[in-house]
């Protein structure tokens, strides 16, 4: 029935309905226009066939509310709202409709305003595009008030956005207590397996202690394990603050893309930073790339990390960060760095500024004496493990990096939209966003590398000419920079051997000097500052034995692939074989963008004419319910033909998080639960002796055997259920649920 004119919308006797829900959306329709809210109020129905006879809609107002004894004790007693209103419309049914048999219209209390009509609880409702948008807004880290008055200014005014913003809250928080149905470990798991159904390469494994409960885990997408096979040389690893009120560490593994900007690897939540934790990871993190260990990874000070490293990757350089072992100085010798003191400059000129290890030697040696510290216990520590930081000792692969804190700027970003009262579900969806932020920033890299040429130092340069083509923008600027001070390079003296040429060079104003090695077999130059071994670009000394030869191009074997434009190329291939996808549905993806820039263009046109509308309109539901017949039929021919070609996951059921006492000093929130038992124990002094020695008795009385025992043999697990593999199912058999492979059950007993 159309309700499009106003003289329709008042009730009339002997009016016919299709169905209760026209009668119901009339009677709101007509309740708006009016000014008042409307409710359900009873049906009748036929005992035979269960059909409903008649039904009866009246004024929100219609009754008078029963006496309420607990009103003498309420400090604020709610507000009377009902009027005894006769306001009412009743329907029955006869010959397939539903007719108004009753309706009356006068009511006995004032009607509201049309400015006002929108507040009523009738007239509210979040539609589904709404709840979408609301959605979007809440993933996009909008505050719900800020995301709110950009609806209601795109609606034109809050009269026609159909919703409160109480009503947005409740819906939002309904949304998050649907998502936590299962629980923490059970809402994990079901993410996992959204993300294994839309790639099949995504990577995840979770740590369990002998309760059978999570205690650590560990994810990587596609996207990471690609970026891990193009830019894994180099590792950094920082364990950043606890992320939530549980106080669980979050780890994550990052480095230099071909852009010198932040990839990740890959990311954990840890129950704790002991050194099985982090053996487990960096053994998770390994079968996750395929065993394709780091040429060097860089941590904080951490012992249970150096310790775990060594057993993980015993061939793997360790690099301690620079920054957090200036942060310990300065916390253990922070009388030494008073103003005016030189201590701090003098410790990073050990750090930094010396090739020759005799010369670190003499500078340390210095050191110790100018500030009396010979006997320092963690000045001794220190230098016991000077290969792990002293640029001299470091024989690896470093490409510049020196701190942890690449993967510090990662966590900065994470802070910035993380709370504290996030639930699981909310930190992935924040975590999501600050991937994508990370990964957009390389796309815009890309963007600018095609759009923009990069300004030549020297516009005659062969080699530059070569290189700026070659590298990427921002590592074209490294190399320029370097090149340029070829300029001031010089050689002191040449020594010749009949197997190699030995170069002295020298930098005008510089009172260091550089060894440079030229071997004609291998036609490979070595400098003593070894920058190319360190970072993968070649130093001015070399460029200055290469202008002395006469060589104008660099030689492709010092080129590193990784430093490239061309280094995102080649097949990448995951743990167990497969090609990896970044993403399987692009395909998907474009035809979607196509058909909504058709569509939106064809509302647009529609939308503008009655007669344009209709034809539309009804075009577009004959198209919906054949498009969906299709689908089904797709989907069905698709489900027999799919093989789950994805790892197996544990079927080990979980007993869900394994919960971390807060730490002495943390703003952990409390729960209502604490605060309840916190106002218990304030005014126990109150009750009654007898009470409270019943309450005692009662507490202290010891579980019965039973009870623990109910809980070991626990018949049914969502998390079971929710973590099995696609392609294996869970029978039925005398009440219990077995999985139909259980060769993949592995109970891990360790100590946590």
């Amino acid at each position: 029935m159309d309700f499009s004119s106003d003289l329709e919308l008042k009730p009339r006797i002997g009016m016919q309905f299709d169905s209760l829900d026209e009668v119901w959306m009339f009677w709101v329709q007509y309740g708006g226009k009016s000014g008042f809210g409307v409710r359900k109020h009873y049906s009748n129905k036929n005992k035979k066939t269960g059909h409903i006879t008649s039904y009866k809609y009246v004024c929100c107002k219609e009754g008078i509310r029963k006496a309420d004894k607990r009103d003498s004790l309420a400090l604020n007693p709610r507000l009377e709202t009902r009027t005894d209103c006769k306001v009412r419309l009743g329907v029955t049914y006869m010959d397939g409709k539903y007719k108004i048999n009753e309706f009356i219209e006068e009511h006995n209390h004032p009607l509201h305003l049309p400015e006002t009509v929108h507040m009523l609880s009738s007239q509210r409702k979040i539609t589904e595009i709404q709840a979408h948008e609301i959605d979007l807004a809440e993933d996009a880290g909008l505050r719900q008030k800020s995301a709110y008055n950009l609806l209601i200014r795109r609606a034109g005014g809050r009269d026609g956005i159909g919703y409160t913003m109480l009503d947005a809250k409740n819906y939002l928080r309904s949304k998050r207590q649907r998502s936590m149905v299962y629980g923490e470990a059970g809402c994990l798991m079901r993410y996992f397996q959204q993300k294994l159904s839309e790639n099949p390469s995504f990577y995840h494994a979770n740590q369990m202690d002998m309760e059978e409960q999570v205690t650590n885990v560990f994810w990587a997408d596609a996207r990471m394990l690609i970026d891990y096979e193009y830019f894994g040389d180099v590792v950094s690893l920082d364990t950043t603050y606890c992320t939530n009120r549980a106080n669980r560490p979050l780890a994550i593994f990052s480095g230099f893309n071909h852009h010198r900007k932040a990839v990740i690897f890959g990311a954990s939540l840890l129950y704790d930073e002991t050194a099985a934790s982090f053996k487990w990871l960096f053994e998770t993190f390994l079968e996750a790339h395929k065993q394709k260990k780091p040429f060097t990874v860089f941590t904080d000070q951490d012992q249970a990390m150096a310790k775990a490293l060594h057993e993980v990757l015993p061939e793997t350089a360790h690099g301690l960060c620079t920054w957090h072992l200036m942060q310990n100085g300065i916390k253990h010798l922070g009388n030494l760095m008073k103003e005016g003191s030189r201590f701090l400059t003098d410790f990073k000129r050990c750090m930094y500024s010396f090739d020759d290890q005799a010369q670190f030697e003499e500078a340390w040696s210095s050191l110790l004496t100018q500030y009396s510290l010979q006997d320092n216990t963690w000045l001794k520590h220190v230098y016991s493990v000077k290969e792990k930081w002293a640029g001299c000792y470091m024989n690896a692969f470093t490409l510049g990096m020196r701190s942890t804190q690449l993967s510090e700027s990662v966590n900065s970003d994470i802070k910035k939209c993380m709370k504290p009262n996030l639930n699981i579900m909310q930190f992935f969806n924040n975590f999501e966003q600050v991937v994508e932020e990370k990964r957009y920033s390389e796309l815009r890299c890309d963007f600018e590398a095609r759009q923009k040429l990069p300004r030549l130092s020297l516009e005659s340069s062969p080699m530059l000419q070569q290189l700026s083509k070659v590298y990427t923008p921002s590592v074209f600027d490294l190399f320029q920079k370097e090149f340029v001070l070829f300029a001031a390079a010089y050689i002191k003296h040449k020594q010749e051997t009949p197997s190699s040429f030995e170069y002295v060079i020298g930098l005008i104003n510089h009172d260091r000097e550089w060894r440079v090695t030229h071997d004609p077999n291998t036609k490979m130059l070595i400098c003593s500052c070894r920058r190319f071994e360190m970072v993968g670009l070649i130093c001015c000394h070399i460029v200055k034995v290469y202008d002395v030869m006469d060589i104008k191009i660099l030689p492709e074997h010092y080129i590193l692939k990784r430093w490239t434009r061309e280094a995102r190329s080649g097949v990448v291939q995951d743990y167990v074989g497969n090609e990896v996808e970044e993403d399987p549905k692009l395909q998907s993806t474009e035809r979607y963008r196509k058909l909504c820039r058709m569509l939106i263009r064809l509302a647009t046109e529609a939308c503008i004419y009655p007669s344009t509308f209709s034809l539309v309109h009804e075009t577009m539901h004959d198209l919906s319910k054949k498009v969906m017949e299709m689908r089904l039929m797709e989907d069905g021919q698709e489900n027999k033909n799919s093989v789950r070609t994805s790892p197996s996951i544990s079927s080990m059921p979980s007993r869900g998080f394994k919960q971390r006492i807060g730490m002495k000093g943390s703003k952990r929130l409390k729960s209502w639960v604490e605060l309840q038992s916190k106002r218990n124990k304030t005014n126990h002094r109150v009750k009654n002796l007898g009470a409270k020695s019943a309450l005692s008795a009662s507490c202290s009385t010891p579980p019965e055997p039973n009870v623990c025992l109910q809980r070991a043999t626990n018949q049914f697990s969502f998390t079971d259920l929710l973590t099995a593999p696609l392609h294996q199912s869970l029978h039925y058999v005398d009440g219990m649920y077995f999985n139909g492979d259980t060769s993949s059950v592995n109970i891990q007993d360790q100590d946590f």
